[in-house]
Formats: structure tokens, sequence, C-alpha cells
């Protein structure tokens, strides 16, 4: 098994994730591309965040960079941590800050980045009751979080209805669902009774939600990408497909715990690439996929043939490089 394993440090995987970072940032403040510039659609937290960028749009794109380099390495350190793995890899570290920023970047920074640190603690809380405690606690957290993603960004309105479908692939139980229905809704809920002691309508957030979610941000996403970009999304494909082939096909590629995990991953990756057919979509959801894609597409690196991989991962990075110098033309 130790043979055919990726070796690859932390320090090289750290500093190839903070140039990916600096470089795919600097690139979308100075050069945006295509719609990368486009607003999210506004949401009850949304419009806050970026109500502030716009009194401070510099250090807004620093915190965004920061954000990817913190969350990159928690990302390849939950992997490890949670034992996602049959054997030890880090390529969470890297592969999060590439489908975070290389493929493009929305120009919305404090509004991806507190939805990608969202999206990062539901998973985590999610993946912690799947493999190590299986309490209750774990999993109301993470719907919490789920409950709490709307709220800030328009198209994941969608997790109110498939979570609790997504819930029911890992922990197939009543009492489950019970804690995830309350927890998931208990944001909107509270929002709403806020509303209704303000005097407006209780339902109005609700509405607000729903309408955001169906709005239209004018953001086309085969309109932004350039052929680099779709060297670079064809690459992690292979990767997903490759992932999704062990998951499903070598029963001896992971323990139970763990294919359960992986399992809701897949499902959570192919939702939000769902997400981008909702009209309220943005750049951001890049963001947003980053989180399970980091969390899935490591197991390659330990299931399969060192030459394989390696010559994938080299190319994944030349893409990444190819499509910020094409960008910035």
């Amino acid at each position: 098994m130790a043979k055919r394993v990726s070796q690859h440090r932390i320090f090289d995987l750290t500093v190839t994730l903070i140039v990916i970072a600096i470089l795919c940032t600097l690139r979308s403040a100075l050069l945006p591309v295509g719609d990368e510039a486009i607003p999210n659609v506004s949401t009850p937290i949304g419009h806050l965040l970026q109500t502030v960028q716009q009194q401070v749009p510099f250090l807004a794109a620093i915190i965004w960079a920061l954000s990817i380099i913190v969350a990159g390495l928690n990302a390849g350190r939950y992997g490890v941590r949670l034992s996602l793995y049959p054997a030890y890899t880090l390529m969470g570290i890297t592969l999060f800050g590439v489908v975070a920023t290389a493929v493009m970047t929305s120009s919305d920074y404090l509004l991806s980045a507190a939805s990608m640190a969202v999206m990062l603690l539901a998973t985590k809380y999610m993946q912690r009751c799947i493999m190590r405690s299986g309490s209750y606690s774990d999993l109301s957290l993470s719907m919490l979080y789920f409950g709490l993603l709307p709220l800030i960004y328009a198209p994941a309105a969608l997790l109110y209805v498939a979570m609790p479908l997504l819930v029911l692939v890992a922990r197939a139980s009543w009492r489950d669902e019970l804690v995830t229905l309350g927890s998931l809704f208990f944001p909107p809920a509270a929002l709403c009774y806020w509303s209704w002691c303000a005097g407006k309508g209780f339902t109005e957030p609700a509405i607000e939600i729903y309408n955001s979610m169906l709005t239209a941000s004018e953001f086309s996403f085969f309109g932004t990408i350039n052929p680099a970009s779709v060297l670079l999304l064809g690459v992690l494909l292979v990767m997903a497909m490759c992932a999704v082939t062990l998951i499903i096909s070598d029963k001896y590629s992971l323990k139970v715990k763990a294919r359960v995990a992986m399992r809701f991953n897949a499902l959570m990756l192919l939702l939000l690439v769902g997400m981008f057919l909702l009209p309220s979509c943005t750049a951001t959801q890049f963001a947003l996929l980053a989180v399970p894609a980091s969390m899935m597409l490591p197991l390659i690196f330990v299931r399969m043939g060192v030459g394989f991989t390696e010559t994938l991962y080299r190319l994944l990075l030349l893409a990444a490089a190819l499509n910020c110098v094409v960008m910035c033309l």
C-alpha cells in the first residue's frame, strides 16, 4: 500500500495553496473576466456583507485570500483527522485552492468567504458525526450551518429541500431526520420570528429567500469559461469520476463509515453542480464546490497508481496556471 501512495509534504502543499490563493485573488481583483464581477442576488446576511465590501474593497480581497488558505489547510486536516481515507494524504489542501479560485472567482469576496466558511463547518460536523461521534449534537450543528447558508447565498435555498434526503443516505433514522428538520429550519424560522417582532409579516423572510433563489443574477457560466478553464474542469471531472468509481465499485477501498461519508460528499458535490442551473447562481458556487471536492477527490491518490494520479495532479496545476494566464490576457 505505502509504495502506491503519492507522497506530498505538507510544506509543498501549503506553499502551493498560498501561491494559488494570492495569484488568483490578484488576478480577479485587477482583471475580472466575463461574469466574475456580477454581484450575488441580495439575501438577508449577504446584503450586509456586500455593503461592507463596498466600504473596504481592498480589505475584502485580503480576507478572501486568507480565508482560502485557512479553509484549504483545514479541509486537508479534517480528512486525515477523521480518517476518511485508508492511507495518509493531505492532497485536499491543494485541491481546495484549485477548485475554489482557479476556475473563476466571484468579486463578492466577503460573501464568498462567508459562504465557504459556513459550508466547511457544516461539512466538518457532518463528517465527524458519521465517522466518530454519531451524536445528535454534531448532526444538529451541521444542519444549523446548512440552514444558515441560504441566508448568505441565494441558490443554497435548495438545501432546505435536498438536505433531509441526503441525511437519509447517511443516517437513516427517524430521530436523525427530526434533528435534521428542526436544526435545518431553525435559522429561517428565527429570521421569520424577528420579522414578526419588527411588525412585518411572519412569512416575509421565507418568501424573500424563495424569491432570491429564483431571481436571475445574469451570470453566464459558458460565457465566462475559456479553453484553459475547460481543460481544468475536464481534469477535475476525471478525478471526480475516478473517486466515485472507487466509492461504488471497490468494496475494499473504504471502511463502512468512510464509505457513507464519501457517499454523502459525492451527493453533495452533485447537488452543488446542479445549483448552476438555478438563475441566481454566480461564480461563488465554486467556493462551495471546493468543500466536498477537497474531501472526496484525495481518495484517488491513495487507491490508484502513482503514475496516473501524479500525471493528473501535474496536469491540474498546469491547467490552473494556464487558465490564470489566459484570463489576464
